[in-house]
């Protein structure tokens, strides 16, 4: 077993957001053993899973993506990445922290989209102000004043129905505390 490329970081899109595709967590976590993942935990209520799974990225992703749908009828994308490439764009963070801001890094299940989501974000976002926005390796890096993570104009791209289901965002507060769990 390789600890590095072995333990996986599962990013579930639109759960527990509203009252729908409500998942408790012990469900989640019970769900993803039982697809033959070890040491699985979770973090928030928001479809954060950290495990160890020896298989590559793409098959543990169809793995989950099936596993979910069954046993949740959760039918999203579920973005999976080794903890190093989380690691990696975390740490890669190109924006300086401003207060009143948020810090996002935004996924996709291909690079395609992650490329063109950059690209029309960073279109949008008017110059003069204090949003950012920067193509990352495996995600597109965002920073967006408080209150306008919903309304800002790059953010309407990520919720654009040609790529929305590729998609899913995490606060880079967020993403420390998954890497914590080891």
């Amino acid at each position: 077993m390789n600890a590095a490329t072995d333990r996986k970081i599962a990013l579930l899109r639109g759960i527990n957001v509203g009252k729908s595709a409500r998942i408790a967590m012990a469900d989640l976590r019970e769900c993803t053993e039982a697809a033959g993942c070890a040491d699985v935990k979770t973090v928030l209520a928001t479809g954060n899973v950290v495990a160890t799974d020896p298989r590559p990225v793409a098959e543990l992703r169809a793995v989950l993506e099936t596993a979910y749908a069954d046993r949740f009828g959760y039918d999203a994308v579920v973005q999976v990445l080794t903890r190093g490439a989380v690691e990696d764009a975390v740490a890669a963070y190109p924006f300086a922290d401003l207060n009143d801001h948020h810090d996002y890094l935004v996924f996709s299940d291909e690079p395609e989209v992650t490329a063109a989501v950059a690209e029309a974000m960073a279109a949008a976002v008017d110059p003069a102000g204090t949003e950012e926005v920067a193509a990352g390796s495996v995600c597109v890096y965002w920073r967006v004043p408080r209150g306008l993570t919903l309304s800002s104009p790059a953010a309407k791209v990520t919720s654009d129905r040609s790529h929305g289901r590729h998609l899913t965002m995490r606060n880079i507060r967020t993403l420390r505390k998954v890497l914590a769990l080891g």
